[in-house]
């Protein structure tokens, strides 16, 4: 028995599937169905039952995956362990950061990173919300920025493993080409855009003016020419600048894109709703918690530009 064996028993416990379990661990289905068995008759006891769509977890397979998990913590607690002891600087950092930042604040932290830690090699990561949190729980992101309201909507246990500190606010835009009938308007309410023509995304940009937005029509990718299930962020943001269609924006992107004559204009939101806050997301046990906290007081003392500080 050894640490891999553990490691194949959560892998096929989370996904139900030897299939996807492999592919998770990075091993052949065969390898990993063969060591299960062997760790089986090693044991004297099942500890799946397989069926023809689905493997589930036998009486005894539920409480040795309570110990492979203990187990599986105590040895990351020892990799915390040594990552703490080492230099900030002896690992690069990992930075998740969301599509409606990613592009927009690159060099802001490549900026801020030059100042606080010019030896660290810094990697971006750009994903969803969701994916983001994944990522810091499996050890693959180190931090993230994500909306506090991105942060609520994770699972109870997540919020517990997971700190979240606050550090900007910024306000959403409805974004529209140069010369646009709405921009006659120098400010707009959310039941004012004309769902026929409004790009919005399956994942949520953290504002709670999102729930007071028309709900897409079904055939909207029709309406507006573009398939809006597959599209990213500046994708879209580039299309609307050559259409009738409109999107929602996040200042910060705003900002850049005003720079850059992208061709959209920015119409502010009327009413509440329309701020969302963002933080930096890390584990609770994240080795290097004086380096957050330095980047965090940074960033509240020179937010991206666009932005309030959240203190």
């Amino acid at each position: 028995m050894n640490l891999r064996d553990f490691l194949y028993v959560i892998a096929v416990a989370e996904h139900r599937n030897f299939t996807r379990a492999a592919k998770v661990a990075n091993v052949s289905q065969p390898a990993l169905s063969n060591q299960i068995k062997k760790l089986e008759m090693e044991l004297g006891f099942e500890i799946f039952e397989r069926g023809n769509n689905e493997v589930v977890l036998t009486g005894f397979g539920a409480d040795f995956l309570d110990v492979a998990h203990k187990i599986n913590g105590l040895v990351d607690s020892i990799d915390d362990l040594t990552q703490k002891h080492n230099k900030i600087e002896a690992t690069p950092l990992r930075l998740g950061i969301t599509p409606t930042l990613a592009a927009y604040l690159s060099k802001y932290f490549r900026e801020l990173f030059s100042k606080l830690y010019p030896d660290m090699r810094l990697i971006i990561v750009e994903e969803y919300p969701k994916m983001l949190a994944k990522m810091i729980d499996e050890k693959t992101v180190d931090i993230a920025f994500i909306a506090r309201k991105s942060y609520n909507n994770l699972a109870e246990p997540n919020q517990h493993s997971m700190d979240f500190s606050p550090l900007w606010m910024e306000p959403l835009f409805l974004g529209v080409r140069k010369g646009h009938p709405l921009t006659q308007k120098t400010s707009i309410h959310a039941y004012e855009v004309p769902a026929n023509l409004l790009i919005r995304f399956e994942t949520s940009f953290g504002y709670d003016l999102e729930n007071d937005l028309p709900a897409q029509p079904d055939n909207i990718s029709d309406l507006v020419g573009i398939d809006v299930r597959s599209a990213r962020f500046e994708t879209v943001c580039r299309y609307v600048a050559q259409s009738d269609a409109c999107t929602m924006v996040n200042a910060i992107a705003a900002k850049q894109l005003k720079n850059d004559s992208f061709g959209l204009d920015f119409i502010p939101f009327d009413g509440e709703g329309n701020m969302r806050e963002l933080g930096a997301l890390t584990r609770v046990e994240y080795p290097h918690p004086e380096m957050v906290e330095a980047i965090c007081a940074h960033i509240r003392g020179a937010p991206p530009l666009g932005t309030l500080s959240s203190d």
